[in-house]
């Protein structure tokens, strides 16, 4: 199901179209960053999370061919992105939170006045 801020003119086409896609690993990926409209620093995720560069991951989620070899996810880069995204979204539930919990700032006392 599609939870992305974009006016959908066709739900029902565009949710067997989803499916088509995210039925593969690879497929599932490249929806999640169009999903998430640029939501994820691909560079910081990628360095944060697997300790490589922007460009390796642009190459893996584009599949792009460099010295006769098709650059692709392995099982093990799939589980860990996949891991990465639970993380990423376990911070930010935290975060949400936080602001829920905190209380309504005092005008005369707010940060940075």
């Amino acid at each position: 199901m599609y939870l992305g801020k974009r006016e959908i003119f066709d739900p029902a086409k565009h949710e067997h179209h989803r499916a088509n896609v995210i039925g593969t690993k690879s497929g599932a990926v490249w929806n999640a960053f169009v999903e998430l409209e640029g939501l994820i620093n691909k560079t910081q995720l990628a360095d944060q999370y697997f300790n490589r560069s922007q460009a390796w991951l642009s190459q893996k989620l584009n599949g792009c061919t460099l010295h006769n070899h098709k650059k692709e996810f392995t099982e093990k880069e799939f589980h860990q992105l996949a891991q990465a995204f639970r993380h990423i979204a376990r911070r930010l539930e935290a975060h949400a939170d936080e602001i829920d919990a905190a209380a309504i700032d005092d005008p005369d006392n707010a940060p940075g006045t």
